[in-house]
C-alpha cells in the first residue's frame, strides 16, 4: 500500500503572484529584478520581443541560475518563481523556498509598483515505481474493481478540487492530481512514476480589485507548505 512517506521527496515547487492591470516595461522590470537579489540568477537572462497586444500571461522575461534549479518567469499578468530538483542529491525544502519566494516577490511588487490580486503555490512529487497506473488503482479502488476493469491499467488518474477557508488567511481552491506517467530529474533517465501535483490558489473572482498586503503574502507562503502535507496525508494515510 502506498503511504505519505513514499512521497516526501519533492520534484519542484512554484510560487505565483497575479498582477492585474499592470503596466509592463521589460527593460525597466529587468533592471528592478536584478536589483532585488542579483546573486540568485547567474544564468543568461531571456527577454522576448513580444508584441504589445500579445496575451498578458505570456512571459516577457525569464531568469535562471546556472544549475537550472531556480527559474523566474515574468509577464504583465503574473510572476512565477520555480525551485526544481536539479540532480539526485539536490534536496528541495519547502520552507526554504517559501521564505525566499515571499521575500523576493514582495520586493518585486514594491519596486515595480504592482498590485497582487491573487496568490498560488504548486508542488510536484514523483515516486519512481513499476506499473504506476496499477499502484494508483489498487490504492484508491475497491478490491473487486482490481479484478476488472482495473486489473491492468496502462494509465490511471485521480483528480479532486475543493474550495475552503485556509486557516486564518482567505478562501482558496485546492487541486490534487495523482496520475501515472513518465518522469525524470536532470541527471536521470526517464522512468515510470506516480506523479502528484497539488495547487493551492486564492479565488479568481474579485482578483481585479483585490490587493494582498505584504503581511498577507507572507502569511500565505508561511502556511501553504504544511497545508500541502496535511492534504497529501489524507490521500496516503500511513497504516
Amino acid at each position: 500500500m502506498l503511504s505519505y512517506e513514499d512521497f516526501e521527496e519533492i520534484a519542484s515547487i512554484q510560487a505565483s503572484l497575479f498582477t492585474p492591470n499592470f503596466s509592463f516595461d521589460s527593460s525597466a522590470i529587468l533592471r528592478e529584478l536584478f536589483a532585488i537579489q542579483p546573486e540568485l540568477f547567474d544564468g543568461a537572462p531571456t527577454v522576448l520581443p513580444i508584441p504589445q497586444d500579445a496575451p498578458p500571461e505570456i512571459p516577457r522575461i525569464t531568469l535562471k541560475n546556472m544549475n537550472q534549479s531556480l527559474k523566474l518567469d515574468v509577464s504583465p499578468s503574473r510572476i512565477n518563481l520555480y525551485r526544481t530538483k536539479s540532480a539526485a542529491d539536490d534536496i528541495v525544502i519547502i520552507d526554504e523556498f517559501t521564505n525566499l519566494a515571499s521575500q523576493f516577490l514582495n520586493n518585486y511588487l514594491e519596486r515595480v509598483n504592482a498590485r497582487c490580486g491573487r496568490l498560488a503555490a504548486v508542488i510536484r512529487r514523483f515516486l519512481f515505481i513499476e506499473k504506476p497506473g496499477f499502484e494508483i488503482a489498487a490504492h484508491f479502488c475497491r478490491e473487486e474493481f482490481m479484478e476488472a476493469p482495473f486489473d491492468r491499467p496502462e494509465s490511471f488518474e485521480v483528480h479532486a478540487h475543493k474550495v475552503y477557508d485556509l486557516s486564518d488567511f482567505d478562501r482558496v481552491n485546492s487541486w490534487v492530481r495523482i496520475r501515472s506517467g513518465v518522469a525524470q530529474f536532470a541527471d536521470r533517465a526517464p522512468q515510470h512514476a506516480i506523479i502528484i501535483e497539488q495547487d493551492i490558489n486564492t479565488l479568481s473572482e474579485g482578483m481585479e480589485n483585490r490587493d494582498y498586503s505584504e503581511q498577507q503574502i507572507n502569511r500565505f507562503y508561511e502556511i501553504v507548505g504544511d497545508e500541502f502535507d496535511t492534504i497529501l496525508r489524507l490521500y496516503f494515510q500511513t497504516a
